[in-house]
């Protein structure tokens, strides 16, 4: 039906629309108002009831100088799928979301206000319109202005490249980006360049420390049901490994003929099989190691 806003003490109610198609009204109240009550039964009423004074003994109170230190978090309810809290958490993420900051690099640290361009790359996905089989990979600019179309070198391999279709991701829609300044993310076509971790700098040189991997603490071995996909199978290993899905391992002196996959989750193992099904067309069997 809704939730209760804790800063504001106040009751919001949703209407739900299909898919998150179109922006609908919400409706406020105070707690103690008769619309509540009428709205969610006295059941539910009493529930919310003892609910909040759960919360309010056992819970944190927000602080937002707490929340600038990752000390708390503020923790919302919603989906975007039914139209329900989304505006609260952007709102929220607008007024209390720190300014972009400085970021370490392998000799010092880069200041968003420094003139020339830097970025990293935190984030790839495969597959993001599968009829393209298109991969973005999501950088987040450091400083410096970015434009499109500019030239920018490639940390770990010297290799110059122009971005010429940055893109921004709004929901389903996307956008053709033409600048972006500090803290902004831009989505840039990856031929196979990118890996999580590197780095994009104009100007002087410059390379951020990487993004830590969490080691895998299970492992299988994968298995094809079908000797005729094995090349669909090495390319989607290959690219959901890049994004992070799994950790890809090869015995040694065999190659790539006995891919073993490990992962921190055994959830993982259950997003490889789907998706290598779903958008590579390739089913596997997965033996625990």
């Amino acid at each position: 039906a809704g939730i209760y806003d804790r800063i504001s003490n106040k009751v919001v109610f949703f209407e739900r629309a299909a898919q998150g198609t179109e922006i609908l009204e919400e409706s406020t109240y105070d707690l103690d108002a008769p619309e509540v009550l009428a709205h969610i039964g006295q059941r539910a009423m009493d529930e919310l009831l003892e609910s909040l004074e759960l919360v309010e003994m056992a819970g944190d109170k927000w602080s937002l100088e707490e929340y600038l230190a990752g000390e708390v978090s503020p923790f919302f309810f919603g989906s975007a799928m039914t139209n329900f809290g989304v505006r609260q958490i952007l709102e929220a993420l607008g007024t209390h979301a720190p300014p972009p900051t400085s970021r370490p690099t392998v000799d010092g640290t880069r200041e968003p206000s420094d003139v020339d361009f830097s970025g990293f790359i935190f984030k790839i996905q495969a597959n993001m319109n599968p009829r393209h089989r298109d991969r973005i990979a999501f950088m987040r600019v450091v400083s410096g202005l970015f434009e499109r179309n500019m030239e920018v070198h490639l940390a770990s391999t010297n290799k110059k490249l122009r971005l010429s279709k940055p893109h921004t991701f709004m929901a389903a829609e996307r956008s053709i980006v033409d600048d972006a300044v500090p803290g902004d993310i831009v989505g840039l076509y990856d031929p196979g360049e990118f890996r999580i971790g590197d780095t994009l700098f104009a100007g002087e040189r410059v390379e951020f420390k990487g993004i830590p991997r969490f080691a895998p603490e299970f492992f299988a071995r994968i298995r094809l049901k079908d000797p005729t996909r094995r090349k669909h199978l090495q390319n989607g290993l290959t690219q959901l490994s890049q994004e992070g899905t799994v950790q890809l391992f090869f015995r040694l002196g065999l190659g790539q003929a006995d891919p073993y996959v490990g992962a921190v989750g055994l959830l993982q193992f259950e997003v490889l099989k789907e998706r290598l099904a779903n958008e590579y067309n390739t089913k596997a069997e997965l033996e625990t190691a």
